[in-house]
């Protein structure tokens, strides 16, 4: 529960911040174009950083659902793959905070190990990886007086069913957004609470946002075996943070090409 607190350049007008997770590498239906193009984009984006939030590999084990036969890469390979895909982001100072999905969690079961964890090590950003979920503090920008900054608290999480989520995300007072993954289907949630300040005796309405992560994947596996329901086509979400007063945008740009 120990917060990930980052403080950014004063002079930030804003911060773009891309969800990355469920992309299943090793799964026939993942598409390694799609996500090499993704991390070009925050690349280039200057005021680009992103989280992480699980299942960035599918590591299909024995006892799991997947078919271990239909895998296209082994295990193994999948996590190094995920390192060298991802390790621009890590190197550029990129990640924001990252944790595991119920994918790697196979590993744990199995054999002790995270392979989230292992790369986020290998990355040399261990304290960046949190094992259940990430709450974030940051801060950019600053205010007309030039001194104090813009703070925003956030949660991430690899996430569980829409209604579980949604429940487990009100538990925590006082965040500005929670992005999440799981569900596969990119969706984007303003909610809203009262908020009761004993200190001036007020009471008032405040916001936050929900967003859950696109995966990308193309149509297959056992989601059709199963009858799960259809994804969206593939986005890239983002959500814009201001460093000159408080406000939270959310754009998402089409990933389809």
């Amino acid at each position: 529960m120990t917060l990930i607190v980052h403080k950014l350049s004063m002079e930030y007008p804003y911060i773009n911040i891309y969800g990355i997770g469920d992309k299943h590498i090793g799964s026939k239906e993942c598409d390694i174009k799609r996500l090499k193009k993704q991390v070009s984009t925050i690349l280039d984006d200057e005021y680009g950083y992103c989280v992480i939030c699980g299942d960035l590999i599918n590591n299909g084990l024995k006892n799991s659902k997947t078919n271990t036969y239909q895998e296209v890469i082994q295990p193994a390979m999948q996590k190094e793959l995920m390192y060298e895909i991802y390790k621009p982001l890590a190197d550029n100072g990129k990640i924001l905070a990252g944790v595991p999905g119920n994918h790697c969690e196979r590993t744990v079961k199995e054999a002790g190990t995270n392979p989230m964890y292992d790369v986020f090590c290998r990355w040399n950003i261990p304290h960046l990886y949190r094992e259940n979920l990430a709450l974030l503090k940051i801060n950019l920008g600053s205010r007309k007086d030039g001194k104090r900054q813009i703070s925003y608290a956030g949660l991430v999480t690899h996430g569980s069913s829409k209604n579980k989520h949604h429940k487990f995300v009100m538990g925590f007072d006082g965040i500005d957004f929670a992005i999440s993954g799981h569900t596969h289907t990119p969706e984007y949630t303003p909610r809203g609470k009262i908020r009761i300040d004993l200190k001036n005796e007020t009471a008032k309405k405040v916001g936050y946002k929900e967003i859950i992560v696109d995966s990308s994947l193309e149509s297959g596996g056992y989601a059709l075996k199963n009858e799960y329901e259809i994804s969206a086509p593939p986005e890239t979400q983002i959500l814009k943070l201001y460093g000159t007063h408080k406000r939270m945008d959310y754009l998402s740009l089409d990933n389809n090409e």
